[in-house]
């Protein structure tokens, strides 16, 4: 199409936005002009390139492909993943299908029934390439899965040991005989193998020549000594000083000789973890890790604090220092020998196991002169924040992101702390907070949850979890906005001109973020670069969603950015899957029927009589009528207690009473104001279900899994009969 024809299409689409102003959207006129308003859509997006795998150099499109599929969390799904991309097209089958590096990841799970199938496949397709295993779930089945892979052991460069069933590796990593090149053997949880298995350690040394980095791995001093050990990438140990040299425990006379004698580490030692290390350990850092990028210490005591912070000065490359400390650490003990850690970027500290709080102000004292350069910062467990541990993170002037994630618990801060390069705030707290006290000029990211006190409730007028500033102007450059809603809470978007993507969590039914929804329903010019929204839940109400779409994406005339795409923790039945893409394209949706996709709908679904089966929770807020396969049972699921909160502390709160623009329709209006007497219904239904012993299951795992994300174009060219619909998708 040339750009005359494409400026007469988008000249005769803005005229019929016009038009549709002033009619409605109701009636035969109004539906005329929608269904040329569709074919204009279609005529100006109409794809006019050929395929990609035909145009574009090879590297890009391998590039392009590892893009799709590549996760360090789901690196184990890759293979499903690919699958799913063979579907596309004939010719994208065959180039993945003969692109044999894509296959090299491969899940071990005996509870996935075409587990081994994809196992065979993988291995198949990966052909000589090197291959990474995911061990996930292997026994029972371990016999079958041995005689698969050993053919093919030559291959395998990696193992990650995912499962918590099957705790003991070696009885299944033996049996697979020589390891040629397998270097990396990664333990998600710490490893601590007794000295009746330690012979199972130097058995797989021996067998697997080329292991150099056995992550999660607690070597013991007699595994320590053994010569392989000293190429390692990555150690971590409880083994004493004297232990860890091979000295007798109470023969320390001649220290220095014995430390010129033994044997250094080669300069391949990137990351140490030592745990609650003797005092003298100090002296290791001098002679023998002076290549050492990532230290992990667990810390009982003050004193070796301080004489951690003095070793490092031996150490020009450390970037990341794990701090794990007890509460019994009250500060940084003063030490002349300390110097600037100006390689040192990263710190994390984390709350030892305890019921007490660790107090950070007097520990992060001497933090902004021992390390000048951090840029990243994170907070772990039961914390305590004060004015002074602020201030002190304030003076760090290179300080880029802050993380107090979830699990922390108070901040007592009276004065706001100005953070000038501050770019990634994670802030979440356990308890409620009174004042404004930080305050940012840079900020482009922020995530963050804390209950927020119930009289603000009333007047809710924060923006969630940023609330933080006393300024707005501190939001005005915010990009990414990541919240929990856990209550009926506005916020404030309009102090945010920058942001493109939200992200909404609560619990798997998200009670409220529908009101956040409505708030760009009602003002859809807000935020005028906004695209992107996920949810971490599923919504009780689809139709304030689809309205929203329908007000955000048929503006006329304005240089606001569509809505181009939508996360959910699961894929959605074509009956949600074909009103949301449409209006995601741009496209009207013939005869929506709001009803459909209401918490009324969700009412009847959800607590129909009669009960004869229990009903299925996820698949009745998809608005899947029938599920067979629910494998987990509850009494009752409370999914309306928060509206039931609501309602009887008066936070009925219509935004329909705010001032819309531009006009509300007539019919949106009412369907608006009647939001809250469809929340009552749900509310009525679900105590009448209660009454009447109804139960209620759930026909999958809720954990979070690789989230779909549904654009214009997820059912370009499918024509899915919702009789064929799998709930296991």
């Amino acid at each position: 199409m040339d750009i005359q024809g494409w400026d007469q299409l988008e000249n005769e689409r803005q005229n019929i936005l016009l038009e549709l102003d002033e009619l409605g959207l109701q009636g035969p006129v109004s539906s005329a002009l929608q269904a040329r308003y569709n074919q204009i859509i279609d005529d100006q997006f109409k794809p006019s390139l050929p395929d990609p795998l035909t145009i574009l150099p090879p590297e890009i499109c391998m590039q392009i492909f590892w893009e799709a599929i590549s996760d360090d969390y789901y690196s184990c799904y890759q293979a499903e993943a690919l699958l799913l991309l063979s579907n596309v097209s004939t010719s994208w089958c065959r180039y993945l299908m003969s692109t044999s590096s894509f296959w090299g990841n491969i899940s071990l799970s005996c509870e996935r029934e075409d587990n081994l199938a994809m196992v065979v496949t993988c291995l198949t397709l990966s052909k000589e390439c090197k291959v990474t295993l995911f061990v996930e779930r292997i026994q029972p089945g371990w016999e079958t899965y041995k005689a698969i892979l050993i053919p093919h052991t030559g291959r395998i460069t990696k193992i990650v040991w995912w499962t918590l069933l099957d705790k003991d590796p070696f009885p299944f990593i033996e049996p697979l005989g020589n390891l040629p090149v397998l270097k990396r053997i990664r333990f998600l949880h710490d490893l601590t193998v007794s000295s009746d298995d330690e012979k199972h350690f130097f058995q797989l040394m021996q067998s697997a020549p080329s292991l150099v980095s056995p992550v999660g791995l607690m070597l013991s001093a007699k595994m320590l000594h053994h010569p392989r050990v000293a190429n390692f990438t990555h150690i971590r140990t409880r083994a004493s000083f004297p232990e860890f040299l091979n000295l007798p425990s109470g023969n320390q006379a001649d220290l220095q000789s014995q430390l010129q004698d033994f044997p250094k580490f080669s300069s391949n030692l990137r990351s140490l973890g030592l745990i609650e290390p003797s005092p003298g350990y100090g002296d290791l850092f001098k002679h023998y890790f002076q290549s050492i990028q990532r230290i992990e210490i667990a810390l009982l005591s003050e004193d070796t604090l301080g004489e951690l912070l003095v070793a490092l000065s031996f150490c020009p490359r450390i970037s990341h220092l794990h701090l794990i400390i007890s509460e019994m650490v009250q500060s940084i003990p003063y030490r002349p020998e300390y110097s600037a850690l100006r390689s040192l970027d990263q710190l994390e500290i984390v709350k030892y196991a305890g019921q007490g709080q660790l107090d950070l102000d007097c520990i992060l004292e001497r933090i902004p002169t021992i390390m000048p350069c951090l840029q990243n910062v994170t907070f772990y467990g039961r914390i305590l924040l004060k004015d002074k541990g602020f201030h002190y993170l304030g003076q760090l002037k290179d300080l880029r992101k802050l993380s107090i994630p979830e699990g922390c618990n108070s901040v007592q801060v009276k004065d706001p702390v100005c953070f000038d390069n501050l770019e990634h705030l994670d802030l979440s707290l356990d308890t409620p907070y009174d004042q404004s006290f930080m305050l940012f000029t840079k900020l482009r990211s922020l995530r963050g949850y804390t209950r927020i006190r119930d009289d603000s409730i009333l007047d809710y007028p924060h923006i969630y979890a940023a609330s933080y500033a006393a300024s707005p102007s501190s939001f005005s450059t915010l990009v990414n906005l990541a919240v929990s809603i856990v209550f009926p809470v506005r916020l404030q978007l309009g102090l945010l001109p920058l942001l493109e993507s939200i992200s909404l969590s609560d619990s798997l039914a998200m009670t409220w973020v529908s009101d956040i929804l409505e708030q760009i329903l009602i003002t859809p010019k807000i935020c005028p670069k906004l695209h992107m929204i996920t949810t971490q839940g599923l919504l009780v109400e689809w139709d304030i969603l689809l309205l929203m779409l329908l007000r955000r994406n048929f503006l006329h005339g304005q240089t606001v950015s569509k809505i181009q795409g939508l996360g959910f923790p699961y894929w959605l039945p074509p009956s949600l899957l074909q009103p949301i893409s449409q209006l995601l394209r741009g496209r009207f949706v013939p005869d929506l029927d709001l009803e459909a996709f209401s918490s009324e709908r969700i009412t009847k679904i959800l607590y129909r009589t009669p009960s004869e089966s229990a009903r299925c929770y996820i698949c009745s807020l998809m608005l899947i009528e029938e599920c067979e396969n629910i494998v987990r049972r509850y009494c009752s699921i409370y999914i309306a207690d928060s509206w039931l909160t609501a309602i009887g502390n008066g936070w009925e709160y219509s935004l329909v009473d705010a001032l819309p623009d531009p006009p509300l329709p007539e019919y949106m209006a009412q369907w608006l104001t009647r939001k809250w007497d469809r929340r009552r219904a749900f509310v009525a239904g679900e105590r009448d279900a209660e009454r009447r012993g109804q139960e209620w299951g759930m026909c999958r795992d809720p954990s979070p899994m690789p989230q779909p994300f549904i654009t214009g174009y997820t059912m370009e060219g499918l024509n899915v009969e919702s009789s064929t619909w799998s709930t296991n998708l």
